[in-house]
């Protein structure tokens, strides 16, 4: 299921430096971890987990940013559910299906402008986000504030409304309203998201000349990044992973010497 756990993390490291934060919101604080990196002031990023919350996973993601010399917050958007009462799969799309998106959404606009302001940021922040996170990075490319720079691994361009989930990244007013650059990844055998889907998603954003780039890598299906090179998805892994530091650099540059 997506990302339940973290293989082969990365340890040590005397270029990060990992804090508990607490990111204000208009009522109490979003909980969140952030990996330092030892440069600084640094570009920051912004990591959204995917159903199973703000992992081992997600954050052995947030130390691999910040050893690439990024300020990495990962936030738990779960956080006003409480713990969990088991680790089931069913457990978990309940939590996600009491999420709402709205609110979400307004998490992510707080973190953002937290991060741009980071005593230690250089106010150039970017997003990375995983399946119902890619989603919502999506999302967040066509809101203020604007993303430098907006990845999503394997979101949901489109998939049934809900209650809690009525916006769609598919939606017209959605994609004419993209106004940060975009790159996606996605494995062709995902038949969850549907390459039809992502089709005629990047179709759209064609059509109002947005900046993106979607790669799609045959023979595989969701979740595949890892860092795990034993694992069958590893070669596009890596190679997902490499055009994400480079976009990231491209778009955010590099951290400065203080």
């Amino acid at each position: 299921m997506c990302h339940d756990n973290s293989h082969h993390p990365v340890s040590g490291g005397d270029a990060i430096t990992e804090q508990l934060v607490g990111i204000p919101l208009i009522s109490g604080d979003l909980p969140a971890s952030i990996a330092l990196p030892d440069l600084r002031p640094a570009p920051a990023i912004l990591v959204i987990h995917d159903i199973n919350g703000a992992n081992d996973f997600y954050r052995d993601v947030a130390r691999r940013l910040a050893i690439a010399g990024y300020i990495a917050a990962l936030p738990d958007f779960f956080f006003r559910h409480g713990p969990l009462a088991d680790d089931t799969r069913d457990t978990k799309i309940a939590r996600m299906q009491a999420t709402e998106q709205v609110t979400t959404m307004t998490d992510i606009e707080s973190a953002l402008i937290w991060l741009r302001h980071h005593e230690h940021g250089s106010s150039e922040v970017g997003i990375l986000g995983f399946c119902m996170g890619g989603t919502l990075a999506m999302l967040a490319a066509s809101r203020d504030p604007v993303p430098a720079a907006t990845i999503a691994y394997y979101g949901f361009p489109n998939r049934e409304r809900t209650p809690t989930t009525p916006i769609l990244p598919s939606d017209e007013d959605e994609v004419a309203n993209v106004q940060s650059p975009l790159l996606a990844f996605w494995g062709t055998e995902d038949t969850g998201v549907g390459m039809d889907n992502v089709d005629q998603y990047e179709a759209n954003l064609e059509h109002y000349g947005k900046d993106h780039e979607f790669v799609r890598y045959p023979g595989i299906g969701h979740g595949f990044l890892t860092f795990d090179s034993a694992a069958d998805s590893f070669r596009q892994a890596e190679n997902s992973w490499n055009k994400t530091l480079q976009f990231f650099g491209e778009r955010l540059g590099q951290p400065v010497a203080s």
